[in-house]
């Protein structure tokens, strides 16, 4: 199962949101103070571990880069996706109260729990399946084009650094995608797979529109105190390919990106996408937050 857990996040004083505000929740799990269960994922360095937790939201916008002072009382609102077997009946108790963070105190609230069953996927999958894909990028999307190197090339240029690129071609995305698929369900990853697949969605697709422009954020600082910006894309980009074998593959593993991100940086709000599937007179059908 993958959960979303909405939440409501009140400051009982006025704050100074940092420049990400997915810190806040972010930091009530890590100190065991809220989802204890989740701490030791989110303190994980596992690659492509199966949790995403966004930013703050306020008036309908992430804050991302936000400066000015948040007002006491303010209603914020925001979520965490992670993927979970089972979880304990106490999971939720005693988690809505007052909370002590380095921003401030906060009231947080659990305002809804959205729940995707993988196995009921291909219904909806089978039901959109001759119409467009279009993602949006709600927050900057942080992919590496090295991800497209072949195998046989990948540790020759291990030690190149890595790029950031704001114009992903669908094959990058998906491949991501999968990455994510793999470690949440626990299927073997095999490089030779994710580099076929790659390249079958990059020569087999077509992109049939976009609106998309790169976004620079603040991260964090550095032990030196020098602040470490990152940058990537926010927008939309719409795609299709005629080949259904493969067009189901893209579909699902989207959808789960659709809870759990896509990139780099997912545990701090980055790579936030909802995906839709859009017919030919260009009503959508939104699937970015279904309840199964």
């Amino acid at each position: 199962m993958i959960y979303r857990v909405n939440l409501t996040v009140t400051p009982l004083e006025n704050v100074k949101l940092p420049m990400l505000s997915s810190k806040v929740i972010k930091y009530l799990i890590a100190s065991g103070q809220f989802l204890s269960e989740l701490k030791e994922l989110v303190l994980s360095e596992q690659k492509y571990k199966q949790i995403f937790i966004s930013n703050l939201e306020m008036d309908g916008r992430r804050l991302l880069n936000y400066y000015k002072e948040i007002r006491a009382n303010t209603v914020l609102k925001g979520f965490i996706s992670f993927s979970h077997e089972s979880l304990s009946p106490t999971f939720f108790s005693n988690n809505y109260n007052m909370f002590k963070t380095p921003y401030g105190k906060f009231y947080v609230n659990v305002s809804r729990v959205d729940i995707m069953d993988i196995r009921e996927l291909n219904t909806e999958i089978e039901k959109n399946i001759n119409k467009n894909i279009k993602i949006t990028f709600k927050t900057p999307l942080i992919l590496s084009p090295k991800l497209l190197l072949p195998p046989s090339l990948k540790e020759k240029f291990k030690k190149v650094s890595n790029i950031i690129t704001t114009f992903p071609p669908p094959g990058l995305i998906v491949a991501y995608a999968y990455n994510l698929y793999c470690s949440t369900f626990g299927k073997k990853y095999i490089e030779e797979k994710e580099f076929k697949l790659a390249t079958l969605v990059n020569g087999l697709t077509v992109v049939t529109g976009y609106n998309l422009r790169p976004l620079t954020v603040e991260i964090g600082k550095s032990k030196y105190r020098k602040e470490r910006k990152t940058r990537g894309m926010v927008g939309w980009m719409e795609f299709d390919t005629h080949y259904e074998k493969l067009k189901k593959k893209i579909m699902k593993y989207l959808l789960i990106s659709s809870y759990l991100g896509l990139g780099r940086s997912r545990g701090i709000g980055l790579g936030e996408i909802m995906v839709d599937f859009i017919s030919q007179d260009k009503k959508t059908n939104s699937l970015s937050h279904i309840s199964l």
